[in-house]
C-alpha cells in the first residue's frame, strides 16, 4: 500500500488491554470496542495534513472483518455523530467472521452506508467459511450497496500470515455456517432468517448453542496473500479514484 501512495495505519485492539489472543476467548474484548476503535482510527487519520479525508477505507482480518463491514452499518455511522459527514470511503473484509450468527445483521435498503465493499476469502476457509460470507455479502449487494467478492483459491483462514504450516486450533470458538439467526438493527430483535420468526429466551439460547462450534485450521500461503493484495490494491484504486 505505501509503495501505491497510500498512507497505513495499523490498529492493535488487543495489545493495549492486555490481550494476546482472542481466539479461544472472544469475550476478552468487546466487540463493539473493536468498532469504537475503527471510528477512533477515521477521525485521526482525518485530522491529518497529509490524509484526504474523503479516500480513507476501513480493512479487517477475521475478527477484524467483523468492524470492516459493521462501520458501514447506517445506524452505527449516524451513532458516531462524525462531523461534515465523514465516514469510510469502502469496507474490505478479509475472511470475515460474523456472516452467521447473531452479528449478522439483517440486509435491508438502506441499512448499509452506499460505500463499496470487497469481501476478500479463501475457499478452503473452516474457521469462518466461504459460503455463509459469499451469501451474506451478496445479500447486502442486492440493497444497494456496491459489492465486490474475491475467492482466493485453496487458501485458509489467516492466509496472509508467514508461516506456511497447517495449524489446527482445537479450542478456536466459531459460529456454524448454516447458524439461522440473525439480528434486525431495526427493531433490535434476533430472528431466524429462514422463518422470520422473532427469537428469544430459551429459543434463542437453544439456538446460539446449537450454532456454536470449535476447532479450526490456519495456515499462511504467500501465493493466495500476493493475490488478495493485488485484488484489494486494484478496488481501492478504482475507489480513491472517483472520491
Amino acid at each position: 500500500f505505501n509503495a501505491a501512495g497510500w498512507a497505513v495505519l495499523a490498529l492493535d485492539s488487543f495489545g493495549p488491554r492486555g490481550v494476546v489472543s482472542t481466539a479461544e476467548d472472544q469475550s476478552q474484548v468487546p466487540f463493539a470496542a473493536d468498532t469504537a476503535d475503527a471510528f477512533a482510527a477515521l477521525r485521526l487519520l482525518a485530522s491529518h495534513p497529509r490524509i484526504d479525508p474523503q479516500r480513507i477505507a476501513v480493512m479487517g482480518f477475521s475478527r477484524g472483518g467483523i468492524s470492516a463491514w459493521r462501520s458501514a452499518l447506517q445506524r452505527v455511522i449516524a451513532s458516531q455523530k462524525l462531523p461534515g459527514g465523514l465516514r469510510f470511503a469502502a469496507h474490505v473484509p478479509v475472511y470475515a467472521g460474523g456472516c452467521a450468527g447473531i452479528f449478522r445483521v439483517t440486509p435491508r435498503p438502506g441499512v448499509f452506508s452506499p460505500a463499496p465493499m470487497l469481501w476478500v476469502h479463501g475457499d478452503a476457509d473452516d474457521y469462518t467459511p466461504l459460503a455463509a460470507c459469499r451469501d451474506y455479502a451478496g445479500r447486502i449487494g442486492e440493497t444497494g450497496t456496491p459489492v465486490d467478492f474475491f475467492v482466493v483459491p485453496g487458501a485458509q483462514h489467516k492466509f496472509d500470515m508467514d508461516d506456511t504450516r497447517r495449524v489446527f486450533i482445537r479450542g478456536a470458538q466459531r459460529t456454524s455456517a448454516s447458524c439461522p439467526i440473525e439480528t434486525d438493527i431495526e427493531t433490535l430483535s434476533v430472528i431466524d432468517r429462514a422463518s422470520g420468526q422473532r427469537l428469544g429466551g430459551e429459543a434463542l439460547a437453544a439456538a446460539q448453542r446449537d450454532c456454536a462450534a470449535t476447532g479450526a485450521h490456519v495456515q499462511g500461503d504467500r501465493a493466495a496473500r500476493d493475490q488478495a493484495a493485488t485484488a484489494i490494491r486494484a478496488f481501492l484504486t478504482r475507489v480513491f479514484a472517483v472520491r
